[in-house]
């Protein structure tokens, strides 16, 4: 397979040499270049235009709509943690009592120690 390989790699290194040795070669590769790229954006803008017609959306319509879905989501996260600040400013902080083992009960029971005052 690597001959092979080799063997198409030096066929198109001594055509590539052939035709940038010709000048006329050269530039008629040149042109058919430039008018496979008019051809290509050509006919991209004309299925773009009928995809339009019928109302199917582009690529560049689904990118376009990928990138604002993006920024909207990145709004909502930063929204999202902006009211979770906030409710964590406005809620009372709360102490939560821990269970003590009293030895006053019999073995088993807990009973709850109340926050000491500062």
């Amino acid at each position: 397979m690597s001959k092979l390989r080799q063997m198409s790699e030096e066929g198109a290194a001594s055509f590539f040499k052939e035709v940038m040795a010709n000048d006329s070669l050269r530039r008629a590769l040149g042109r058919a270049g430039e008018s496979f790229l008019n051809n290509k954006q050509s006919f991209d803008r004309n299925i773009e235009t009928i995809l339009d017609f019928v109302s199917i959306p582009s690529k560049r319509d689904v990118r376009e709509l990928k990138t604002r879905l993006d920024h909207v989501n990145g709004q909502l996260v930063n929204l999202s943690i902006k009211i979770d600040r906030m409710l964590a400013e406005t809620q009372p902080k709360t102490t939560a009592y821990a269970p003590v083992v009293s030895k006053t009960r019999s073995a088993g029971k807990t009973a709850r120690k109340a926050p000491r005052k500062k």
